[in-house]
């Protein structure tokens, strides 16, 4: 069979790819049931549309009417094998990475870098790094700071960088997360540093 969208391929294999990890990893904790849920049940269910998600996008690769050439999505395998094995590596060793937050970043940061460089586009690189910032930040920025930050490296990844967007994109997302997340939800984030 021949292969018409490389986009929505490796796409739809990514997703996938991912989907399996959740599962797999969602192994290891309690499942629960549908009424009394365990640490497992939301990931593992989740990972299991995600899956059924790419399963599906990976068969539109090749039935699509849309004439993509394959190139279009650069895949380098090295690079993805190395991001899965520094990515590992990062994993099983957590125990012992606790206490060093620069350490556990630098080598997540790492893996990060090489799956996505396994791929190519700048856009997706920079709103995962814009993300995994944002998940670090969060904490000693407060989710005010740390919100400005996700959007304005993220606006990075697009074609062109418009103020106004980001800016009006910022307010809606800060008065989104407080209100809903803070205030409805009365989860404990710090609205700015050291509050």
């Amino acid at each position: 069979m021949k292969i018409r969208s490389g986009k929505d391929f490796w796409a739809g294999l990514m997703f996938t790819g991912f989907g399996i990890f959740f599962m797999l990893v969602a192994l290891s904790y309690s499942m629960g049931t549908a009424s009394r849920m365990g640490p497992a049940y939301f990931p593992f269910v989740l990972g299991g549309m995600l899956t059924l998600l790419g399963g599906a996008i990976v068969l539109r690769g090749y039935v699509s009417t849309f004439e993509y050439p394959l190139k279009v999505f650069p895949f380098r395998l090295s690079m993805l094998i190395a991001a899965l094995f520094v990515g590992g590596a990062a994993y099983f060793a957590s125990d012992s990475l606790q206490g060093t937050p620069a350490a556990e970043f630098a080598i997540v940061g790492l893996a990060l870098a090489l799956f996505v460089g396994a791929f190519g586009p700048k856009s997706m690189f920079v709103v995962l790094i814009a993300v995994m910032i944002f998940g670090y930040a969060i904490q000693p920025l407060g989710l005010v700071l740390a919100i400005v930050l996700l959007i304005v490296i993220s606006a990075f990844g697009g074609h062109d960088f418009r103020k106004k967007e980001v800016i009006i994109l910022t307010i809606v997302l800060i008065l989104f997360g407080v209100l809903v997340f803070v205030k409805g939800l009365g989860l404990p984030f710090n609205l700015w540093p050291g509050a």
